[in-house]
């Protein structure tokens, strides 16, 4: 039987489970980035104001490291590449993540792949068809998002080149889950390793950004959440970085494919370590158990947020010059956080959001 023998009919099931899932992505990440275009368009709506904005901005290492470079903060597309470029990226790349692990690891370790399989289904089909469903909805998800800000009158060619930024985040990660998926026994290590490697992508790019043009600015060129950046849409884009993720992406794809080859099925290259015969009085209780299962996922959240609060306290000396003169800001962070004292209202608005 040929390997690729089944692929478009998993695709179509794969579609006809997530529909409801990969709408909300779509509409999710391009209202983003229409809401925040809109939002700049009120906030600063003159070239004046988005230059005294930038002024500070580039005064504050802190909000570089936490949103990235700002290439061109005096046009509105500029001040959206520059708000949401990153994170973006790192949201697609989720999806590419959490869609491949789901469609082959996860199905893998349920056993509904066997069944699957069972039938008319080559080797490679399920790993083809998951990869297939990643990419072709992360494209999707750039082209949406380009046109959307189109909608709004920016240049187009600035528009594309950030959503497919975007999508070069969501082909290079789902390319990396492939990988995790062949090396790991469940969906939840598939998913913690790929989701290291996007932590790690994220952290150089933090380096290197904040680090001007210093000795470690070099580390935003290790990072595909870079690259994503580094094309810098509404400055002169730069469509050659594309080719990094590409490389990248198709890399990782055929070492997929390899690494399959030489596993069995329900296994994974990385064996677990086996347990005691005998589990501990302290694994007795449900709770003791949950805690047991679930205390690294609660340790990243605790140093994530952790790390998160400190880049906000970094920046709450400077949201005064940050809001400058501009009456929309400053009333919008009133009406949060009340008119006495606008570091508080800062600290209001911001754990809105940690908290959601």
């Amino acid at each position: 039987m040929r390997p690729l023998v089944g692929t478009p009919t998993l695709i179509r099931l794969a579609l006809r489970l997530d529909r409801v899932r990969l709408i909300a992505w779509v509409t999710g990440v391009v209202a983003i980035g229409y809401g925040t275009a809109s939002a700049f368009r009120d906030l600063y709506p003159t070239v004046e104001s988005r230059r005294a904005l930038a002024s500070t901005l580039a005064r504050t290492p802190a909000l570089i490291a936490l949103t990235g470079p700002g290439f061109n903060l005096s046009s509105i597309g500029g001040l959206t590449a520059w708000r949401i470029g990153g994170f973006g990226a790192v949201m697609v790349a989720l999806f590419g993540i959490f869609t491949v692990t789901h469609h082959t690891r996860l199905q893998e370790e349920s056993g509904r792949l066997e069944l699957v399989g069972s039938g008319r289904v080559g080797r490679f089909a399920p790993l083809t068809a998951a990869l297939g469903l990643a990419f072709g909805v992360s494209l999707l998800i750039g082209l949406a998002f380009g046109a959307a800000l189109t909608v709004l009158d920016e240049p187009a060619a600035g528009s594309f080149a950030l959503g497919l930024g975007f999508t070069s985040a969501g082909w290079t990660f789902a390319a990396i889950a492939a990988v995790t998926a062949q090396l790991s026994q469940s969906a939840r290590a598939a998913n913690g390793l790929a989701g290291a490697v996007l932590g790690a992508a994220f952290l150089f790019r933090a380096v290197g950004d904040s680090a001007g043009t210093g000795g470690l600015s070099f580390m935003s060129w290790l990072s595909p959440i870079g690259w994503a950046q580094q094309v810098r849409p509404f400055a002169g884009e730069r469509w050659e970085v594309f080719a990094l993720p590409v490389v990248l992406a198709v890399a990782c794809v055929g070492l997929s494919f390899r690494l399959q080859q030489r596993r069995d099925l329900g296994e994974g290259l990385l064996s677990s370590r086996p347990g005691p015969p005998v589990a501990a009085r302290s694994l007795s209780t449900a709770l003791s158990l949950a805690w047991r299962i679930h205390r690294g996922a609660l340790a990243g959240w605790v140093v994530g947020l952790a790390c998160l609060g400190a880049v906000l306290g970094s920046l709450a000396e400077g949201v005064g010059s940050l809001v400058g003169d501009n009456p929309q800001l400053r009333e919008i962070f009133e009406r949060l956080g009340g008119k006495e004292n606008l570091i508080a209202a800062y600290f209001a608005s911001t754990m809105g959001v940690v908290g959601m």
